[in-house]
């Protein structure tokens, strides 16, 4: 995308940014780095002038742009609505044009032509998760067609500190007799990766690839622990299958019986909101609803929440573009929940699980960080 192709998408939307700051409290990059240019209003304001050809794209408006979280917590505060999230990621589609971008997007790049993943790993390990699982018949998953498509994700599949989350979802599936598959080494990455590095246009191949294994299973829905991949999927590829996350299927299996809650766990226990999942995605009551059914579990609401969640730092390719930033990011999350005395913080994505678990193991605190699947299956089992 070029400057030309910026001003017709964008203009009337940046404009609408009236510079009065009320973004500036919820903006996390902002409250660490103290710089405007790091602010909501600034990079409106970064993407403004460079459309009005009154400021050049350099070294410095990459930093600014390219370490937005994407986590969209301006706009859920914005007077005038200002879409800020999609006019960041618009410029970044301008400033990868003129090259002025992290140069690390072109590792990422090439990975993915090459391997299909964001790590480089070989695809046949995509399903080694399954190892978790004792006496789990090999390939007990991939079943050749089901009526629901369980799709995994990147960083579930190959991260060691989260591969526990397929696991225990599949623990769930098959506990509660649902007809599900994986796609095991035919699944590629949603491409999400990509649009935080400005390329969207290169996901077509993922999509198409990814849509065509949705078809020849037969899936009826599709089911996500990843946020980011449900979003990018409802977002960007052109489907009528049904699209959910976990804890939506969860939930409904609890409500029909499919699920027995019969283990107390006793914890006092708050929630954080993904944004992708929630600000992004409009997923909050059934996360909650799951938690709350949980026996023995005290719940703690945390003040910040829903619309309002602070990021955990792992959105927008931070991690990947300044660790620093996502770390210190990180640590305002879990001081927000150091402060309602809670021992657990349990949320629905495998990036935030990361992201925190990391930042609490380096502070030494004793928080307790967990995937909803692994709370249901402790309580189910």
């Amino acid at each position: 995308m070029n400057i030309v192709q910026l001003k017709k998408l964008s203009y009337d939307e940046v404009a609408k940014c009236n510079k009065c700051g009320f973004c500036l409290p919820g903006c996390p990059t902002y409250l660490v780095k103290k710089n405007e240019a790091y602010s909501p209003r600034g990079r409106n304001a970064i993407t403004r002038f460079a459309i009005e050809n009154s400021l050049a794209l350099n070294t410095d408006t990459e930093k600014a742009i390219f370490t937005c979280l994407g986590c969209g917590a301006c706009s859920a505060v914005c007077l005038s609505s200002v879409q800020t999230k999609d006019l960041i990621f618009q410029n970044r589609e301008c400033q990868v044009d003129r090259g002025f971008y992290p140069k690390v997007a072109e590792r990422l790049v090439k990975t993915l032509e090459k391997s299909r993943n964001i790590s480089d790993d070989d695809q046949e390990d995509r399903a080694e998760w399954q190892e978790l699982i004792k006496d789990l018949p090999e390939d007990a998953f991939e079943k050749k067609r089901a009526d629901i498509l369980f799709f995994v994700g990147c960083v579930a599949s190959f991260f060691p500190m989260v591969q526990k989350i397929p696991a225990n979802m599949s623990k769930i599936l098959q506990m509660a007799k649902v007809d599900f598959t994986i796609l095991g080494g035919d699944e590629w990455c949603c491409g999400f990766p990509l649009v935080g590095a400005g390329m969207p246009e290169k996901l077509e191949e993922l999509k198409k690839h990814n849509l065509q294994k949705v078809a020849d299973v037969g899936a009826k829905k599709v089911v996500f622990t990843c946020p980011s991949c449900l979003h990018t999927w409802k977002h960007l590829y052109d489907t009528d299958v049904e699209l959910m996350h976990a804890s939506q299927l969860i939930g409904e299996l609890i409500k029909s019986g499919s699920i027995d809650l019969k283990n107390d766990i006793d914890v006092a226990a708050t929630y954080h909101d993904p944004c992708d999942l929630g600000r992004n995605t409009g997923v909050y009551e059934e996360p909650r609803e799951v938690i709350q059914a949980i026996p023995g579990l005290r719940f703690l609401e945390l003040p910040m929440n829903r619309k309002f969640s602070v990021c955990c730092g792992g959105g927008g390719n931070v991690e990947m573009t300044d660790p620093d930033l996502s770390a210190q990011v990180a640590q305002m999350k879990l001081d927000s929940i150091k402060d309602v005395g809670a021992e657990m913080v349990i949320t629905g994505c495998q990036q935030c699980v990361r992201t925190m678990t990391t930042r609490a193991r380096r502070q030494k605190t004793n928080l307790k960080v967990k995937d909803l699947t692994e709370l249901v299956v402790e309580a189910m089992t």
